[in-house]
């Protein structure tokens, strides 16, 4: 046997195994793997929709893909307390993606949620930056506050969108109440998050209206 053939019958038998292998893989992560993604999308839907009780309805026809399901809520009393659904839009360098909760007039943001981003490392990526008031000294004097009065892990940027109406959806540089203050050096990957907040909104209201 030549050696051009010899090689070429060995790179096609790793070639095989390789392929195996990452089928075998595959087909064993499969299912963890949407569980997973399930899980995610259950805890994102509670942030997104406060006071909900049980699991959300889905209001999209069956067989919608994932990406475009559209969720109604319901509190114990059975009463509508928003909708919700899935947001994305391009940011600087990744595709971002939120949960977006809105009111039952569809006139307001309940809260958002970034599931996934790949933006640059300390400037896009403090979308997800959670606010701290605790300095060096506070850590090491131990704090000095009860496990109760602990801060809650709410990212600040995304804290911006709550009960905001959609006309605020404005992105402005200047601390405003009344509007999304952009990122420092990251006013793309701001406006890239209230895109993809209306990308929800606008899928919400084709569904259900």
């Amino acid at each position: 046997m030549g050696k051009k053939l010899r090689y070429t019958v060995v790179l096609g038998i790793i070639s095989i195994i390789t392929a195996v292998g990452v089928g075998v893989t595959y087909v064993t992560t499969k299912e963890k793997i949407r569980q997973k993604e399930e899980a995610r999308r259950m805890e994102a839907l509670l942030t997104v929709l406060p006071g909900l009780e049980g699991q959300p309805q889905e209001v999209t026809p069956p067989g919608a893909a994932p990406e475009e399901k559209v969720y109604k809520g319901l509190d114990k009393d059975q009463k509508v307390i928003g909708y919700a659904a899935l947001g994305q839009a391009q940011g600087y360098s990744s595709t971002i993606k939120t949960m977006v909760g809105l009111s039952p007039d569809m006139q307001k943001v309940l809260a958002i949620k970034v599931l996934a981003q790949g933006e640059t490392p300390g400037l896009g990526t403090r979308v997800m930056e959670i606010a701290t008031t605790k300095t060096l000294w506070k850590l090491l004097m131990g704090g000095g506050a009860s496990p109760a009065a602990a801060e809650p892990l709410t990212p600040w940027f995304q804290e911006q969108f709550k009960d905001k109406a959609l006309n605020q959806l404005t992105v402005v540089r200047e601390s405003d109440p009344t509007k999304i203050q952009a990122i420092t050096g990251a006013t793309i990957s701001t406006k890239a998050v209230v895109a993809s907040v209306e990308n929800g909104v606008k899928k919400i209201k084709a569904t259900v209206k």
